[in-house]
Parts: structure tokens; sequence; C-alpha cells
């Protein structure tokens, strides 16, 4: 997933956008999308106040929210009044399993533009939730997570910042399914591969099947780190794209002997050579390696990016 398109499908279900009464003639087989247009003084609560009142919107068990504006300004805007809406009204969407805030794609709004708010609040008043997608990372909170039902949690930002890992790091719940767009350092990301020390010493998420470190300017160092820990034993699924993947990195993991478990390990948009690729690939068959990237070099020194900072 990139942020070039909007979402076709979520949880399973067709994406269908909600503009007003009789857009959807069955909330069970799609998935919403409440999203403003740049010519319309409708907000995204609006929608939502809209929604709630057509017939059958309490069989909605995924929730897609795109581009939110207030009066047709879609920049410096938080979708604060929707989530504090959704919240309120928890009680006419009860089948409610799958939430999407975020589905914002360039044209729209670059991702590292997306004003992001305070979530706290969603946990217990969604009970059922197993997914939960969040696209930006600017004012972002997650709060406490405790949650008995809680497997995806997918956060997309250009730039991520330590507090915001660790809060995600922090969650008590069943977590299967953990993707983490770390982004650059020019747009916010500060951590480093030493804030994954529990994590990868097998001391979080017991149910842990798929990681997903993507978009880092430290794929390298992730790499390197995952050859020792314990945690690559048991996961399904590695993935490290998006981000600077180097030789150093890809011989790291075909090396170290322990990708024999993995069912996939997806580097695309890489900068491994076709020599530290056909190394991988000897080292697990499951390997994914889109996108080859080429070094830019100037003022003598080579410059590596993630796919997604802006």
């Amino acid at each position: 997933m990139t942020v070039s398109g909007n979402l076709e499908v979520f949880a399973g279900k067709p994406v269908v956008d909600f503009k007003t009464a009789g857009d959807i003639g069955d909330f069970s087989r799609v998935a919403p999308r409440l999203r403003c247009e740049y010519d319309s003084d409708d907000s995204l609560q609006d929608l939502l106040a809209t929604m709630l009142k057509a017939d059958g919107v309490a069989a909605t068990s995924a929730l897609v929210f795109g581009l939110w504006s207030e009066s047709g300004e879609t920049y410096e805007v938080r979708p604060t009044t929707a989530v504090e809406l959704l919240i309120a009204e928890k009680d006419k969407l009860p089948a409610i399993d799958a939430l999407f805030f975020g589905d914002i794609i360039s044209e729209e709004n670059e991702i590292s533009w997306i004003e992001q708010t305070d979530y706290g609040a969603m946990w217990g008043a969604f009970p059922r939730l197993s997914q939960f997608w969040v696209r930006g990372g600017n004012g972002l909170r997650l709060g406490r997570i405790d949650h008995e039902h809680l497997d995806t949690l997918v956060i997309q930002t250009g730039g991520m910042s330590r507090a915001l890992l660790h809060e995600a790091l922090a969650v008590n719940a069943p977590i299967r399914h953990l993707e983490l767009w770390l982004g650059a350092e020019d747009y916010g990301a500060d951590s480093s591969v030493e804030d994954f020390s529990d994590l990868f010493g097998d001391k979080l998420f017991p149910k842990l099947e798929t990681l997903g470190l993507r978009n880092s300017e430290y794929s390298d160092a992730i790499a390197q780190a995952l050859v020792a820990a314990p945690l690559l034993d048991r996961i399904k699924t590695l993935d490290l794209s998006m981000g600077t993947l180097t030789d150093a990195g890809a011989k790291a993991l075909a090396e170290s002997g322990r990708l024999g478990k993995l069912e996939k390990l997806d580097i695309s948009h890489h900068y491994v050579s076709p020599e530290g690729v056909a190394l991988l690939r000897r080292a697990t068959p499951n390997l994914v390696a889109d996108d080859a990237e080429e070094v830019d070099e100037w003022d003598g020194e080579k410059h590596y990016y993630v796919a997604v900072g802006e």
C-alpha cells in the first residue's frame, strides 16, 4: 500500500463512498467511506451524522474516513469532531470491527501534512474492534490501549516520533499484525533501532505473526538487530519494504540462517544489489524484492530515501 491511490478494499469489503442517504443499500456488504470534497462545505462530522441516520447503518462492520475539512479548508484541520461524534454515537454502530482514519492520498494532502487527533477514547467505545489503521502522524495520540480483540494495528507516517512509537509498542492487545511506517527524520522521525529492544527480545505481543517496520531510514540497523532477536523465530512475515535496506542489511539477514521459518520477506523499494538479492533469495524462497532503487550520490556522499516522506 502506498499513498498514491485511495482504498478499494478494506477489511475484506469493497470501499464505497457515502455522501447522502441512498448511496449504500446494504451496509453489511461494504466498507463505507466518508470523505470531504474540496468544493464542499460539508465537514466529516456532517457526513457521519447523515450516515448514522441511514436505514441499515447498524450493520456496518468496517468504516473508512478519508479527507477531512472544515468550511472547505483541508490543511491544519483535525478529525477531532468526527471522532468525538463517532464515539458519542457508538451504539448506532454495534458491529464495527475495523476502522481506518486517513485514507488520504498525496494529491489530496501529503502524508506529512495530515493533522491527526487523540484516539484514546476509541478503545473503550468499540470493544469488538479488531483492526485499527491510521495515516498521518502530526498530533496523533493512541492513548493507553487495553483491548481484548484488537489484532491489527497499522500506523502510516512520513515521520514517526519516538513518543508515538512507544505508545504503539505499549499496546496491551492480542496483536497479530503490527505495521509501522517509521518515515524520515526531515519529517519528524526521531526513533532508533534501540527503541525496539523489548519487541525484538520477544517481550511484547506474544501472538504476533506479521511485523512491518516499513518506510525506515535505518532498515539496515533493523535487519542487523533482528538476526540476533528471538522474535525472528516465531513471526511468519517480515516486511522491511519502502525503506533503505542495502547489502549490509541483506547480507546480515541472508547469512543468519534464521529465515527458513518465514512465509514472506518483503524488502520492496530497496537499495540491495542484484548479488545481494540473490543471496537473500537463496536464504528464503519467499522473498519479495520489487522496486530496486538507485543510490543518489552528490557532494561525495551517498543518499538513500524512504518511499514516503513528505
